[in-house]
């Protein structure tokens, strides 16, 4: 069992804390492209509609809260339809 020593003690003042908040830009293009990153990563609608639906994910749950279910599963719908899901496997051995 490893020990750790000489633990950082905690500064709410700490720079590499992360910190949520609203910013400034448009929700609709940022749901569009949150959904392609999600697609991108190999999450299919029902993965990416979950992430929408938990609050445990403040950016796409509070967008989902400003559309509405219907237009998040509407949107993904869109996305992935004109993107598609990324798949892939590794295949060990030879050419």
């Amino acid at each position: 069992m490893t020990e750790v020593k000489d633990q950082k003690t905690f500064d709410p003042d700490d720079p590499m804390v992360l910190d949520g908040r609203p910013v400034q830009g448009d929700p609709g293009l940022m749901m569009e492209l949150l959904i392609e990153e999600y697609a991108r990563m190999g999450w299919d609608a029902t993965q990416i509609e979950a992430i929408f639906a938990n609050p445990f994910f403040r950016a796409t749950h509070g967008l989902s809260d400003q559309f509405g279910v219907a237009t998040v599963k509407a949107r993904i719908k869109d996305v992935l339809d004109r993107c598609g899901v990324l798949r892939f496997h590794v295949v060990k051995g030879g050419c």
